[in-house]
Order: C-alpha cells, then structure tokens, then sequence
C-alpha cells in the first residue's frame, strides 16, 4: 500500500482518517494497526515541527530580502511551483529551506532547480524536500543538494524520476 504525505488523512486517535483511496484503505486495516500509524503519523507530525522551527527555515520576507526579491514575487514563485516551501496546516505561513537559495543564484542554477521541482511536481511538498536532503548512492553517497552545487544535474534529474516513480507505485 501506498501511503502519501499525510496531508489528506486526518489523525489523531479516534479521529477520521481521511478521504482519499489510500486513507479509505488505513481505515480498514485493524485497530492495532490503525493506532499504530496514527502513532508514527504523531511522531512525523512532532519532526515536521522541529524541521519547521530551525533557523535555517526562512518566511517570505526571509527568503525574499535574500534573494532580492519582492515578498509578492516570492508568493508568485512558490505557487508556480519554482520555490519549494513548507508548510504543516498552520496559519503561520509557509517557511522556505534556506539552501535553495544559493542553487538558485545565477540562472542556470534556478532554471534546474525549477526543471527538478517540475520533476517532483507529483509528490508532496515534504517528500520534495526529504529527496533533496537523503544521500544517494545513485550520486556517489551525495544528496541531491551536493551533486547540484557540483553541477551535476542530468544525475540528480535521473534520480528525481526514479524517486517520482517509486512514491507513485511505478517501476
């Protein structure tokens, strides 16, 4: 079974799971099983938290002063699907990973970025962002982040599609 960013399933205990297909499948699975993902969804709701307080997480008027930007240009970017920004179902806005600004610098860089975040387009914001920091053997042991400050963009834009793929259920 494929379980998607949790965004759609609606936890905690006793709560409604959700509506989608693969929710509609959580909740069929046995109590046990079902208190037990709503556990492991608590526990990732708690380090999307902590990932979302680190400094390194900038807001719109962060990320927008850095890259010499208008905040409103950034909001334009975002819902273009060319920043990646992370959100968890709060009022207090989105926050933006800090290290997308220097792969983004000159236009070469952004427009891979951008072509990368295209790739990605079908996945949740949170798997975009655990894709750019897990080290892949398929790039040396680098993360995606690495192989891109090297250069090495057609190998990381084969990888987003392999990892596209795989969250999809493809081979």
């Amino acid at each position: 079974m494929n379980i998607p960013d949790h965004a759609s399933v609606h936890h905690p205990a006793g709560a409604s799971l959700g509506d989608t297909a693969e929710s509609t499948a959580v909740g069929a699975l046995p109590a046990a099983n079902r208190s037990a993902l709503e556990l492991a969804f608590t526990r990732g709701d708690a380090r999307k938290s902590e990932i979302l307080q680190q400094p390194d997480m900038l807001n719109g008027e962060a990320i927008a002063e850095r890259l010499g930007l208008s905040r409103a240009t950034v909001n334009n970017r975002r819902l273009a699907g060319k920043l990646l920004a992370l959100d968890f179902g709060t009022k207090r806005g989105v926050r933006y990973p800090a290290w997308q600004c220097e792969l983004i610098e000159d236009r070469e860089g952004r427009e891979s970025f951008e072509a990368l975040l295209q790739i990605l387009a079908p996945v949740g914001v949170w798997t975009k962002y655990r894709f750019f920091l897990q080290s892949s053997p398929a790039l040396s042991g680098e993360t995606p982040i690495d192989a891109l400050r090297a250069h090495h963009v057609h190998e990381v834009a084969e990888l987003a599609q392999i990892w596209v793929d795989g969250a999809q259920g493809g081979g």
